[in-house]
């Protein structure tokens, strides 16, 4: 499609990832020198981001060679802007879609530069976080912001707001479940673990609504999928602050050690695969399960292609296309 004729560009913000194992520690080093995520004035903030890549690369670097040797999320990223595209083409002819990412090129102002340069007109914003925390949502909504004023787009920028329950997501999600459900053995009981990404406690004491909103998003889904056991927890705690309770990894021991022998973990909040899935979970949580004693450990999927995934990001577009 030649962008130079387009007016509208639909543009998909994730964090990113690194593509190849030289790429780990300039990733890793971005990710914690972003002030939401680390609140330390500069340069304070880059010195202790320094030291925890330093002393963590090695450990994300065999991760990563474990599921491959690269994050797959720009791949997904990429596939799921390009369906979504596609889906609007037929009624917003010309509509193209580019990634941007937090902490790995092209950021979120080289995107806006190149697509200004290829004259639209129009850009529709959609941070890929369901749910809104400052660390995340926040930061990308600082980003955007930042480029609203460099490029002086005033209300030519829209941006698509968290879609934590919306029915499509929701229906979504619970098809993940539901793809899971058909690994269980029906004749024995079971649990299902959502799992979501952590925050330290810190960013909720002081009015985060992250938790609230994850919250809300397990009991849609429980209302539209009724599962008698269940329970949530959070995953990737990083350094000695409190962390949200409980974590994944604990409530997987304490699950075994009640008895649970098959299990569910749900991700909540990913919209694709990356290394908290493909590692985190598939990997080192499934060997902690099986030491736990569960028998049966199904990880459900993310969304990564899913049709019901990209009608949900189509139809928060068109919002701003009529």
């Amino acid at each position: 499609m030649n962008q130079s004729k387009s007016k509208t560009a639909i543009l998909l913000i994730n964090m990113g990832g690194a593509s190849d194992l030289t790429k780990v520690r300039r990733f890793m080093f971005n990710l914690f020198n972003d002030p939401h995520i680390m609140s330390a004035p500069q340069p304070l903030r880059a010195f202790v981001a320094w030291m925890i890549t330093a002393a963590r690369t090695p450990t994300i670097k065999e991760h990563y060679h474990e599921i491959g040797g690269g994050s797959p999320l720009m791949k997904w990223t990429k596939l799921q802007g390009d369906e979504t595209s596609r889906r609007l083409s037929g009624l917003y002819p010309g509509i193209i879609s580019v990634e941007a990412y937090s902490y790995i090129s092209p950021r979120v102002e080289e995107a806006m530069a190149n697509l200004l340069n290829e004259a639209v007109q129009k850009i529709i914003a959609v941070p890929l976080y369901p749910h809104y925390s400052i660390a995340t949502f926040g930061s990308i909504l600082s980003d955007l912001e930042r480029a609203r004023t460099r490029f002086n787009l005033g209300d030519r920028l829209k941006i698509v707001g968290p879609y934590y329950k919306h029915p499509l997501y929701i229906k979504a999600s619970v098809e993940m479940i539901q793809q899971a459900l058909t690994q269980m053995d029906s004749s024995q009981p079971f649990h299902l673990l959502f799992t979501a990404h952590s925050l330290p406690q810190s960013f909720i004491l002081k009015g985060d609504p992250y938790r609230l909103q994850v919250e809300k998003t397990v009991a849609l889904i429980l209302k539209e999928l009724p599962i008698e056991h269940w329970s949530l927890s959070f995953q990737s705690k990083i350094g000695p602050v409190e962390w949200m309770k409980p974590s994944t990894i604990e409530s997987i021991k304490e699950l075994g050690g009640r008895g649970v022998r098959q299990i569910i973990v749900t991700p909540v909040g990913f919209v694709c695969d990356h290394i908290e899935t493909l590692h985190e979970l598939d990997i080192e949580l499934r060997e902690i399960a099986h030491q736990a004693g569960i028998d049966r450990f199904v990880r459900a999927p993310v969304f990564n292609d899913n049709k019901t995934f990209i009608e949900l990001l189509a139809s928060c577009v068109e919002e701003y296309l009529k």
